[in-house]
């Protein structure tokens, strides 16, 4: 993945990185020379995120998937399959700094919004293309609605309503147990990933 090209509080990123293997790692893994990654399904009634994208396919839909050529890498590889998902599989974290937007939807801007669910935005838009070194992901605007002088289709497929059909925003409310100060430490380690 590539680096993180701007500062990062080692220090800070060191005591982040403690925080995130006691709260974050079961699911998404270790990091550095002994990583490791469990590749982990959450059940979606655990989770709690957005189902849409888990049940677009049926049993028979992801059967006729797994023998298909999309599923094979080569003559030898097959990718596992999992014909009755009953959750999503929580994602290696590297690089993520730079992965924005996050949630399998892309429903959420920032990895602060990951982990503080009261601050994700319900309509949202991309401001620029700046990274957010605060929040970390996108710079974005938040809005009420979309504004009426946005006429042209094109344009209003730039704001994300997360009020839409597969497009929720909601789940992944780990991260609310984390105090401020816990938040600010994992924050800054995941610039290292």
């Amino acid at each position: 993945p590539p680096r993180y090209i701007r500062k990062i509080d080692r220090q800070l990123a060191d005591q982040g990185r403690v925080v995130f293997n006691e709260h974050c790692a079961e699911c998404h893994g270790t990091y550095g020379d002994d990583w490791t990654y469990p590749n982990r399904r959450i059940p979606l009634d655990q989770i709690n995120t957005d189902p849409v994208r888990l049940q677009s396919l049926n049993t028979e839909g992801r059967s006729k998937y797994a023998h298909s050529w999309f599923a094979h890498a080569g003559e030898r590889d097959q990718q596992m399959t999992v014909v009755k998902p009953d959750g999503y599989v929580a994602p290696p974290l590297d690089g993520i700094w730079a992965s924005a937007p996050y949630f399998h939807n892309g429903s959420v801007p920032t990895i602060r919004a990951v982990l503080r669910s009261e601050k994700r935005p319900t309509l949202w838009r991309r401001s620029s293309d700046l990274v957010n070194e605060i929040d970390i992901g996108f710079t974005y605007e938040a809005f009420n609605e979309i504004p009426k002088s946005e006429t042209d289709i094109a344009r209003r497929r730039h704001y994300f309503n997360t009020k839409i059909k597969g497009k929720s925003n909601r789940g992944h409310t780990f991260g609310d147990t984390l105090s401020e100060e816990e938040l600010s430490k994992v924050l800054e380690y995941l610039k290292t990933l």
